[in-house]
């Protein structure tokens, strides 16, 4: 005995199924990002960018605005590196806030940290017809550090220089003193035989 099938109840069912699955991959895929709008930003690092990858987060002052959208050497100077941010609109980009790049605890996962932009300053804006307005990049806290423990090399060098030469400084003292004694005992023995000389 063959069982009936109704083939629009089957078809209703896979249109009902297949709308539900898309809309559920439509919501899911959606996050945060759905309705955002977001502005471009560029900055130049002078560092090496490794560990930094697209897609990584923009935060401002800890707060994630956006993502890196782009990384490349930059046009003309091989020195630098080119990072295309992609910020959301609204987020108070100053001409006096600051790119660096951070990592994020024992991971090691790079991020790009906007600091300053104080409440006075103006808005950062496009210059000379470039695509994006640029923040300007400072040093890392990994660059810092080796800074740091170079100028501490250096001023260890320097007390050691000093400390080797210090015996000779001594002696050159002790030399100078030495000779000022024997300048003082001149001088009091001419100022006795003077003396003598106008008493007599």
């Amino acid at each position: 005995m063959e069982e009936k099938v109704n083939f629009a109840v089957v078809g209703v069912f896979v249109l009902v199924l297949g709308a539900a699955l898309v809309g559920g991959v439509l919501w899911l895929s959606s996050g945060r990002s759905y309705g955002t709008s977001y502005d471009f930003y560029q900055t130049y690092m002078k560092e090496s960018v490794a560990g930094l990858n697209l897609n990584a987060a923009v935060r401002y002052r800890g707060v994630e605005v956006g993502r890196v959208q782009k990384i490349a050497l930059a046009p003309g100077n091989v020195e630098q590196v080119q990072v295309t941010l992609a910020i959301e609109s609204g987020t108070p980009i100053k001409v006096d806030t600051v790119a660096i790049l951070s990592t994020q605890g024992v991971t090691g996962i790079a991020f790009v940290d906007l600091t300053g932009g104080s409440r006075n300053s103006p808005v950062l804006q496009a210059q000379n017809g470039a695509p994006y307005p640029v923040i300007r990049s400072g040093p890392s806290l990994m660059v810092r550090l080796d800074t740091s423990l170079i100028d501490a090399a250096q001023t260890l060098k320097n007390a050691v220089r000093l400390s080797d030469e210090l015996p000779q400084l001594a002696n050159r003292l002790q030399r100078s003193a030495d000779v000022f004694d024997n300048m003082s005992n001149e001088l009091a023995r001419a100022g006795t035989n003077a003396s003598a000389k106008f008493t007599s």
